[in-house]
């Protein structure tokens, strides 16, 4: 009977591990697995995210298929083999599971793109702690004292771990998709170029995954954890701040304003995404506002504006890099309040509309990254 009931458990737990790898971790690391839920990484596929949705319906058709899945939905693997997209529970709930991102052992650098190079390896993670970087694999341990009556255990019952991979430090695990994705005229529609040196002081998990609050894993409680629903344009928006100064220069004739990015990539090179400068001015109670300077990378072949696929040239290029000035007309004066705010947009309105997903406010609403007053 025993034995039996563990056969049942097992087909059970295996059952459940082939239709969603990800709502295991749920149950040793549930806060960090509600973070993910949340996440642009969750929302990856055209089923969960109406942008890529839109471009994909209008993006033209190969013969391999649905040719965004090694980054979109690299866990589906039927689809990875037949690059036929469907509609499924993967798509929906794991695109980019949590066994596909901690099983990254290496990026494999490409003219296209990169490609993550993964173990295969069942229930043997890659992940790093600084204390522990260095050690032997971590495996589950018991041990007892006091005559048995006190029993102690460390490590994961689960699975293996491996805290010496040096990706998962300098962030370079993420750059087989966060680097940079060049169309079929050998230009980069992305615009990351973030592979990462040991010397930066900011990485891509030190940015987007900062140490929050709550206990990273049940079985042995942290004060923190790497937050997993990557902050940036979907959440903690503000967090992002940091990278980002303001300094404000006063002239004979108006003022301008420099953006400075301590990131180390451009600000807003997506594909038909705009950064939004917004500059008020209090003036004894009353306020002035300044018409907005828009941050964006217009994509064009022939001299116009085409789909990302299809360019193979930039229009205009006003993204952020090292540093960006922006003028304004208006001359500051004793006593002025000039606050400054800087948003993004996931998409453009005007790019909303050529996909027909105007409607959706969500995609185009403006997110704070981060608001500065100062007084002269």
């Amino acid at each position: 009977m025993k034995n039996f009931l563990s056969l049942t458990l097992l087909l059970i737990l295996s059952s459940l591990v082939l239709a969603n790898e990800s709502k295991v971790c749920q149950k040793c690391h549930p806060i960090i697995y509600e973070e993910y839920y949340e996440s642009s990484h969750r929302k990856a596929s055209t089923v969960n995210n109406p942008i890529h949705k839109a471009m994909w319906d209008k993006h033209p058709k190969g013969a391999d298929g649905y040719s965004c899945a090694k980054c979109h939905s690299p866990s589906d693997k039927e689809l990875m083999k037949t690059g036929l997209l469907k509609d499924n529970n993967i798509q929906k709930e794991e695109p980019i599971s949590c066994v596909y991102c901690h099983t990254i052992k290496d990026v494999q650098e490409g003219t296209h793109s990169n490609k993550n190079i993964t173990t295969n390896k069942n229930r043997e993670f890659y992940t790093a702690e600084a204390d522990k970087k260095g050690s032997a694999k971590a495996e589950y341990k018991t041990k007892t004292s006091w005559f048995g009556l006190v029993k102690e255990s460390s490590n994961s019952p689960f699975h293996k771990i491996d805290y010496n991979n040096e990706n998962y430090y300098s962030g370079n695990v993420c750059m087989g998709c966060h680097s940079h994705t060049n169309n079929e005229h050998s230009f980069d529609i992305t615009m990351l170029d973030a592979m990462i040196d040991k010397n930066d002081k900011n990485t891509c998990v030190t940015c987007h995954m900062p140490q929050v609050s709550g206990t990273k894993v049940t079985l042995n409680e942290t004060k923190t954890h790497a937050y997993h629903g990557i902050a940036g344009i979907y959440h903690m928006n503000k967090s992002m701040g940091q990278y980002i100064d303001f300094k404000i220069d006063k002239k004979t004739e108006g003022f301008s304003v420099n953006v400075i990015n301590k990131s180390n990539h451009a600000l807003f090179g997506q594909s038909f995404r705009q950064g939004v400068l917004k500059v008020e001015i209090d003036r004894t109670g009353k306020k002035i506002s300044l018409e907005p300077f828009i941050f964006t990378r217009i994509m064009g072949k022939d001299a116009k504006e085409v789909m990302p696929w299809n360019a193979n040239e930039t229009l205009k290029d006003t993204l952020v890099y090292a540093k960006r000035e922006v003028s304004f007309k208006e001359s500051l004066k004793s006593g002025d309040r000039v606050t400054i705010i800087l948003g993004v947009k996931r998409i453009s309105k005007e790019a909303a509309a050529k996909l027909n997903i105007e409607n959706n406010k969500e995609a185009t609403r403006l997110r704070i990254l981060k608001t500065e007053s100062f007084e002269f």
